[in-house]
């Protein structure tokens, strides 16, 4: 035990001295999921080199932008009949005629949130909202306030049925596989273009979503809420 921990106090020495700094950065959530516990750099430097690494890819990926992959559901989810027709009409929301979310009255408005909860997946309200204050904006109060606009209210299937936030999402949050990009092409093409109508009866094609540049980003470019 002796020789290993001198072994290791040599190396640790060793490596600060190259660096320039005796004081080791801050644990960060990468390192602490690359450690795997067990093996020590001393004992294997291609293994050390190789786990030094990674925290630095998962920094770059996080700064790109592209960590909602890590969340993709392995396949992305096709467009469904809305299975809360009947609870809507009950607390009086016809999906043909349907105003936008800010501007139900709020009695209507609280009754509709559990189902936009099931219809997400999300096990309390604080999939949108923030703890303890239900009143505070929040991105996600945000975002879902522009899908209710941009998809709920002005789309319907090809055959004129209604949509609902479940007709996409179906109890996901994350619906779309991003990794395949070519995949995504066809599955939106298949799915959003050529089973969704618009309800002035203009043409669906891309660019009812993403505009006339072709705009990728949504949320942050077309919606403009930063991430």
């Amino acid at each position: 035990m002796k020789h290993a921990a001198l072994a290791l106090a040599l190396w640790m020495g060793a490596f600060a001295g190259a660096c320039g700094s005796a004081t080791p950065p801050p644990e960060t959530a990468a390192d602490k999921d690359d450690f795997d516990g067990e093996t020590l750099p001393s004992e294997d430097k291609a293994t050390a080199e190789a786990e030094s690494a990674k925290p630095a890819k998962a920094e770059k990926t996080a700064e790109a932008g592209e960590g909602e992959e890590d969340e993709a559901p392995a396949k992305s989810t096709p467009i469904q009949a809305t299975k809360f027709e009947a609870d809507l009409k009950k607390i009086g929301i016809n999906l043909k005629k349907i105003p936008e979310l800010e501007k139900l009255p709020t009695a209507q408005k609280k009754k509709v949130m559990p189902l936009l909860q099931k219809a997400l997946g999300y096990d309390t309200c604080e999939g949108c909202h923030a703890e303890g204050d239900f009143k505070k904006e929040t991105r996600d109060m945000k975002v879902a306030r522009e899908m209710w606009r941009n998809f709920v209210v002005p789309l319907r299937s090809e055959s004129g049925g209604t949509l609902f936030c479940d007709s996409c999402h179906a109890g996901n949050e994350h619906v779309l596989n991003r990794k395949d990009k070519k995949a995504l092409q066809a599955f939106m093409e298949e799915e959003y273009q050529n089973k969704l109508a618009r309800a002035n009866k203009e043409d669906m094609e891309c660019g009812t979503c993403h505009g006339d540049a072709m705009e990728t980003k949504i949320i942050e470019k077309l919606w403009n809420i930063p991430k």
